[in-house]
């Protein structure tokens, strides 16, 4: 009986997930959102937020784990992350601007 309920589980998984990018794709092609503008301004965002995280992180890490350690050097590149993911934010806006 566990191999049912499993089976149950992940068909309930996959079809929830599927209704979902089915609903995603609608409104993204309504809205335009897979087109050639798009597509740039996110191209261009990535490399802009890469560039700013790789950068800070090998500095980071090497600056936190020469004078601290590794427990700080973990939650600094943590905390790094978040700031990567709001350089690309950044990115993203400042992009759409522009193009």
């Amino acid at each position: 009986m566990d191999w049912v309920s499993t089976a149950a589980g992940f068909v309930t998984g996959v079809g929830g997930v599927s209704i979902i990018m089915f609903l995603v794709w609608r409104r993204g092609k309504k809205s335009r959102l897979f087109d050639e503008r798009y597509e740039k301004v996110h191209m261009k965002a990535r490399t802009a937020s890469w560039s700013v995280f790789v950068g800070l992180s090998y500095m980071l890490a090497i600056a936190a784990i020469l004078i601290e350690g590794w427990k700080l050097a973990s939650m600094f590149l943590a905390i790094l992350y978040v700031v990567g993911l709001l350089s690309y934010l950044i990115a993203v806006l400042i992009y759409n601007k522009k193009l």
